[in-house]
């Protein structure tokens, strides 16, 4: 079934949960022609340059043959249209790889378009997990030659910069922001200055800090410069779970683009929260009181009223007020019957002290069709004389019209009103999301396709109401089927997709789950040398499953081996445990017996909290301490064992408690494993790659694991240990799934004392090895300082530099064969009437020459040209009683390079 034309009013509406990203008042201006991708010719002649399969790509150095090989496969994906799998450690550049060989690639495609005059318009659409991920992206694309068009999509929540703004949060602030921006009140927005500063800005690389700082002193608002850029981008960033949503298909074009998942590790479960929906039936109860004071508002505001019959006269829909009233009468009925739902006893209790019940999703459609409608008649709407169109509650013939009816009234109040309606959104946007699964399983059935098929949309959700401590009871559609967001992606004729990260292993799955085909894959190796630089230590014994979970002797025996390490690792540790309740039970246990007092004697101890809201003051406080020694305790999943960077003293150590399964008893769990079980038994996927759910369930420790594991070395000079506390990590398809670099370095742990005696002859070693290299390095730093008698700063460009150094250089040259030709003369002169000369006048115009020379030299060899300095040009030479006329010469040219600076 097509949808109908005035639903797509609603497409344009923005998320009232989460987050927002562009608006219904979005202009989708004309591509501009296609113009080559722009360089900076400067840093050309800085920056190496390959040929990788025809395409001249510029690196800032020598790159590691681990990049090479990175972009090898980046361009090999893009030439032939294919998607990839790019596996590649922390600490091997894999992103500033990504962005030069596709930036690259990219350049070449626009040149080579405008030869053949064909006009796609290709792009690159660039995500990552979070902003402060894209923070990172954007300053390794400041190091690279590319200039592209960019434009980095968020939030009004993270860009707006009014003050007096500053306290409105999601849907709030969204109204506001409109009606502020349609009554020209903003001081931050003017059409005409945010088209000139995007043209002339097209290329400026930010991240979210430096565009709100450019918007306050260019008095613009960040948020519509960003959208103001969105269309002319060559390059656009993002979070990767805004690109899986749907309302973000809505917005943005994404047909032939390359679509890059940076830190993709989580993707599927992303691509899945991207496509389930809830709402709460609080929520129900609020939309059916705003769409009352809406009704109540309309009625005494004739000019309010005119302008929405005008818009639902041209979506071609009934403009009486009755037939809000009976919409109202609907909402307020559902959330009756859902009142009364929760006493219902077939909820069950889980370990999370909330009850769930659980359905198919195809009973969502059933529930709204038969509790929306007033059976009883209790409202008075279905007498013959005042029949409304939904006066019997919502139903496959008037659901597209009930939408169009709900969504015009959004349109017109949230500009118009005063009242805020995001409650009444909530509700909308709950049933567009159910009648999109509707239409899919009529067209099926038109089709004459199963409805009852795995294939059908409908039978990838679970319908699952929760009902939590306080009573209050919330409506989810859970996702199961991660290929769904993909799907919606892969049909809009996407050129390649690009999946990276420093944990995909193990890489058969993801095709299996995100049911796209992957031709390029590449797992790479580690630059660090493992033998200097990483022990991992398995222990043969310790077992932290559930079943031993309280084993006292295992908790109070790793306490013991910890706090005496504690004694031999330098700097910070991470403690990271399997689960909270887990790392709560070591907690309690290790309070009692007095071991945390004794811990904190060698380290400051700290505990990642459960909200995140309060992790950057924990991390704050651990980056601080942790140069004397600190242990940061955490979890799997949690932002220390995935999101943070603990570089260099930030972690000598990580020990990993307890192999990281996810909870088996939890019920979203459960239904995920349930649904691979039943795609992996029927026949109808026999053509298919499909994954057990016990192999599933294993892949989501293994990449919990190298997760974690990869916070130890976070560059080529970083070290320290990984120690592996339990004996299922040697479960042989949990040791294949690790990653394919960590493998080798892996040694048994069977005693104690012997692994305290390695570890501390490593850091021993390391610590020998770093003071070595430094005491080496000193006398060359000393003699290079002493070398810098003339230092030459304050040069604009590399051009003036060039061209002072060549001067200087035949100044230099003219000098030296003017010695020549007076040693000649005076030598001569010698032979007819010698003069003495002493040694010590012979050595002292040796010295000051090779002094001078030595010293133009040093500068001209060791001056950085990229970031010269603004300070006084210098003359240090040191004067001689026994002046000549080489000297004098010497200090002319010095006072004429300092005139011309």
């Amino acid at each position: 079934m097509k949808t109908p034309l005035g639903l797509q009013q609603y497409f344009t509406l923005k998320s009232a949960q989460h987050h927002q990203l562009l608006d219904e008042e979005s202009e989708h201006a004309n591509r501009i022609i296609i113009k080559e991708i722009e360089i900076d010719s400067k840093m050309c002649q800085k920056q190496v340059q390959l040929m990788i399969d025809n395409t001249p790509v510029y690196f800032p150095h020598q790159p590691y043959e681990v990049q090479k090989a990175y972009m090898e496969s980046v361009i090999q994906a893009l030439n032939m249209k294919q998607n990839a799998l790019l596996e590649s450690p922390t600490g091997t550049g894999k992103t500033l790889s990504l962005l030069c060989a596709s930036l690259a690639w990219l350049k070449k495609n626009r040149q080579d378009q405008q030869s053949s005059d064909q006009p796609k318009n290709i792009k690159i659409i660039y995500s990552s997990r979070t902003h402060a991920q894209l923070k990172q992206v954007a300053m390794e694309l400041k190091k690279t030659i590319y200039k592209p068009n960019v434009s980095m999509l968020g939030s009004r929540d993270q860009y707006c910069i009014r003050g007096e703004f500053s306290m409105l949060k999601g849907t709030l602030l969204n109204q506001s922001c409109r009606k502020s921006v349609k009554a020209n009140q903003c001081q931050f927005y003017k059409k005409e200055h945010l088209i000139v500063m995007a043209q002339s800005y097209s290329t400026l690389v930010s991240s979210l800090e430096e565009a709100r700082q450019f918007g306050l002193k260019n008095k613009l608002c960040p948020y519509y410069f960003e959208r103001q850029r969105l269309d002319s981008a060559d390059l656009i960033l993002l979070p990767y779970n805004y690109l899986l949503e749907k309302d973000f298909q809505d917005v943005v074009q994404i047909e032939n683009s390359i679509l890059i998942f940076d830190e993709a590790h989580n993707v599927q479960s992303t691509a899945e929260d991207g496509s389930s929906f809830f709402i709460t039936l609080n929520n129900i109860v609020e939309a059916e009181k705003d769409l009352e004071k809406w009704i109540d508002e309309l009625e005494s505001v004739a000019a309010f009223y005119d302008q929405l019959k005008t818009k639902l006269n041209a979506a071609k829909v009934s403009s009486e007020m009755k037939e809000f009233k009976s919409i109202m009468i609907t909402i307020k009925v559902f959330a009756q019957y859902l009142e009364s739902f929760k006493t219902n006893q077939q909820f069950i209790s889980s370990d999370k002290e909330e009850k769930y019940l659980i359905l198919d999703g195809r009973k969502i459609s059933a529930m709204i069709f038969q509790y929306t409608q007033d059976k009883e008649n209790t409202f008075k709407l279905w007498q013959e004389n005042s029949l409304t169109n939904y006066a019997k509650g919502v139903n496959k013939t008037n659901f597209s019209k009930y939408l169009i009816h709900c969504s015009t009234l959004i349109d017109v109040m949230g500009e118009l009103s005063q009242i805020p309606g995001y409650h009444f959104e909530s509700w909308v946007k709950f049933m567009k999301n159910v009648y999109d699964l509707i239409t899919v399983e009529e067209e099926r059935e038109k089709q004459q396709l199963s409805i009852s098929s795995l294939q059908n949309e409908f039978n990838q959700y679970k319908l699952s109401f929760v009902l939590d401590q306080s009573n209050q009871l919330s409506i989810h559609m859970w996702c199961l089927e991660p290929s769904l967001a993909f799907s919606r992606l892969y049909n809009k004729s996407i050129h390649s997709i690009l999946l990276t990260s420093g944990t995909l292993s193990p890489m058969p799955s993801w095709s299996c789950e995100l049911r796209i085909p992957f031709d390029v894959q590449l797992a790479n190796e580690h630059i660090i040398d493992l033998d200097k630089n990483l022990r991992i230590f398995q222990h043969k014994t310790y077992d932290f499953s559930y079943n031993q979970r309280d084993n006292e002797e295992y908790i109070c025996g790793f306490g013991v081996t910890l706090l005496s390490l504690c004694q031999t690792i330098p700097n910070g540790i991470l403690v990271i445990f399997s689960s909270y309740s887990l790392m709560f039970k070591f907690r309690s246990k290790w309070t009692q017996n007095k071991l945390i007092p004794r811990l904190s004697e060698l380290k400051v101890c700290l505990w990642e909290p459960q909200q995140s809201n309060q992790m950057q003051n924990v991390f704050d406080t651990y980056k601080e301490k942790s140069k004397k020694g600190a242990i940061m305790f955490a979890v799997h999943r949690g932002k220390v064992a995935e999101g943070i960077d603990f570089s260099d003293e930030l972690c000598r150590a990580i020990f990993l408690v307890g192999v990281p399964y996810p909870p088996k008893k939890d019920n979203h769990l459960l239904e995920k494993m349930n649904y691979l079980d039943r795609i992996y038994n029927d026949l109808e996927f026999n053509h298919q790659q499909r994954i057990k759910s016990s192999e599933w369930y294993t892949q989501q420790a293994i990449r919990a694991t190298n997760q974690a594991m990869g916070r130890v070395i976070r560059h080529i000079n970083d070290y320290g240990i990984v120690y592996l506390c339990d004996k299922r990590f040697e479960q042989k398809e949990i040791r294949q799934g690790l990653s394919k670099w960590a493998q080798p370095a892996i040694q048994p742990w069977i005693n104690d004392d012997d692994v305290i005696k390695q570890t501390k002859e490593f850091f021993n070693r390391t610590a020998s090895n770093k003071e070595q290299e430094r005491i080496e390095k000193k006398p060359f730093l000393e003699q290079e300082v002493k070398k810098r008698k003339l230092q030459f700063f304050g040069l604009q460009n590399k051009t003036e530099f060039e061209k002072l150094k060549e001067d200087t250089y035949e100044r230099m040259r003219s000098l030296g064969e003017q010695q020549k030709q007076e040693e000649s003369i005076n030598q001569q002169n010698d032979q007819i009437n010698p003069q003495p000369q002493t040694k010590s006048q012979s050595n002292s115009n040796s010295k000051i020459q090779s002094e001078f020379f030595s010293c133009q030299n040093s500068n001209f060899s060791n001056l950085d040209h990229s970031h010269i300095q603004q300070t006084e040009l210098k003359k240090n030479i040191d004067d001689d009683n026994q002046s000549s006329k080489i000297e004098q010469q010497k200090k002319k040219l010095c006072i004429k390079l300092k005139n011309k600076k």
